[in-house]
Order: structure tokens, then C-alpha cells, then sequence
């Protein structure tokens, strides 16, 4: 008795449309960079709750040091933009090479923090 349900339906074989993408590399844009102005929503993949937190984070962060802080970073400030980036960072490893990858220098200090604090609590914390 001769099956109708295609191969690839029955999971027998991977769909056709499968081998077309075999041996390309998904290309992820870089991180824009963010004037402080405008919100920019970032994306670190499908969870659209963390992305929303993160996006805040850095779009405040970025706020604060380029018409706040007129350029010149507080120590304060950049450790409690990256204290709130740890337990985003510490939730999702992964997307600490994206947020390094960046060419806004904002983004990459509060994350280089974050990775400070981090290491900081590691060497207190057996």
C-alpha cells in the first residue's frame, strides 16, 4: 500500500525547501548605533520580553550619556546601566557577542561593565 503523505511530511525526510539553505550563514545585521533620541528595539532573537528589556536598558543608557552626561561617563552611571544588563547577560550568554559586536561605543561600555561586575561576584562568591 503506496503512502500519500509526502516524505517530508510523514518526517521521513527533511522538507525541500531544507537543502536550499544548507551550507548558507544566516547574515545578522550589526547593532545600529543609538543617538539617545531615538528608541531603537533590539533584537537578540525570538523572546520579545527580553528583547524589550534589554532595548530599555540600552536606549536609557545611551540617553543618559549622550545629552545627559554631555559625552563624559559617571562611574555611577555606567555601573547601574550594567547591573541592570547582568541578569540579562547572566539569563542569555549568547548575547553578549552581539552587544559587543556594535559599533556604539555606549553599548559596548556598559556591557564590558556588566562583565566586570560579573567577574567581581564570581571571585567573592565560591
Amino acid at each position: 500500500m503506496a503512502c500519500s503523505v509526502p516524505a517530508h511530511k510523514a518526517g521521513l525526510v527533511p522538507h525541500p525547501a531544507f537543502f536550499a539553505y544548507v551550507g548558507q550563514t544566516m547574515v545578522i545585521p550589526k547593532l545600529p548605533r543609538n543617538d539617545g533620541w531615538t528608541n531603537i528595539d533590539y533584537n537578540f532573537g525570538p523572546d520579545a520580553e527580553e528583547n524589550a528589556r534589554i532595548s530599555y536598558i540600552l536606549n536609557e543608557a545611551c540617553h543618559v550619556f549622550r545629552h545627559h552626561a554631555e559625552g563624559t561617563w559617571a562611574a555611577s552611571d555606567k555601573d547601574a546601566y550594567a547591573s541592570k544588563l547582568v541578569p540579562e547577560i547572566e539569563r542569555r550568554p549568547t548575547i553578549v557577542g552581539r552587544l559587543l559586536e556594535t559599533d556604539d561605543r555606549v553599548v559596548k561600555m556598559i556591557t564590558y561593565r556588566a562583565l566586570e561586575l560579573i567577574d567581581a561576584r564570581n571571585k567573592v562568591t565560591p
